[in-house]
């Protein structure tokens, strides 16, 4: 199975820079596939990471690759193992597009942060949407957001599924709006489409093509035109 990275470490580096982690911040990387992420941020950056992912087999090769490291089966949706105020930071890598409620992975997400911990997240983007569509994807958004999250009660919250996605990318507006109403501050977001294009070509070059990263993106609308898909790097704060 192929790991979809686009820039490598560079993002994650950028991530750290504007997260302003420390050494010795603790972090949790969610869907952390063979755990190279958590290997960087522990043995090259000094951070105290673990993580969660999934697939059995990327938790094996991960043992595999790094004898030591901290990662164990579990679900971003549901982080009843983790006591609320426990991470400074949450890592949402290549991720948050195939969950299946992404909602729910940010609001457990928000729990298990620290007052002022931070969201990271990484992933794909329309960069020019249609305005009908993304129209439509706000007001579905907002309607289904009418039962809001009550910050700090991270227990008996009501169960909802909102989504801001269209067949493999965010949605920045709906995103950006769901962060806020949970209650986090979103206090930086960058294009890194460059990135993604430079991991297209390295694909193409390297196995001819596309298949494992456009398995849950259309690359066409219903309509049979071209999307503009970007990439993105998102930092959120939960506040102090």
């Amino acid at each position: 199975m192929t790991i979809f990275r686009p820039g490598e470490f560079t993002i994650t580096d950028r991530a750290v820079e504007l997260a302003n982690f420390k050494k010795g911040s603790k972090l949790l990387d969610i869907g952390c596939g063979e755990g190279d992420t958590i290997a960087h941020l522990t043995e090259d950056l000094g951070m105290e990471a673990e993580g969660i992912e999934m697939n059995l087999a990327m938790i094996s090769n991960a043992k595999e690759k790094h004898p030591g490291i901290n990662i164990k089966f579990g679900d971003g949706e549901f982080l009843d193992d983790y006591m609320s105020f426990t991470f400074d930071g949450v890592l949402m890598e290549c991720v948050l597009s195939l969950i299946n409620i992404p909602d729910e992975a940010l609001h457990e997400a928000y729990c298990v942060l620290k007052k002022g911990g931070k969201l990271i997240i990484s992933d794909l983007y329309e960069k020019d949407p249609d305005p009908e569509k993304l129209k439509a994807v706000k007001i579905e958004a907002e309607r289904l957001s009418k039962i809001p999250h009550k910050e700090g009660d991270c227990e008996e919250d009501p169960v909802r599924f909102v989504d801001f996605r269209l067949d493999g990318a965010f949605f920045k507006e709906p995103l950006m709006a769901q962060l806020e109403e949970i209650g986090y501050k979103v206090i930086a977001f960058e294009d890194r489409s460059a990135d993604l294009d430079s991991y297209v070509v390295e694909t193409m070059m390297q196995d001819g093509n596309l298949d494992d990263l456009l398995t849950n993106v259309k690359t066409e609308d219903a309509e049979g035109k071209k999307r503009k898909i970007g990439y993105f790097l998102l930092v959120a704060e939960k506040p102090e």
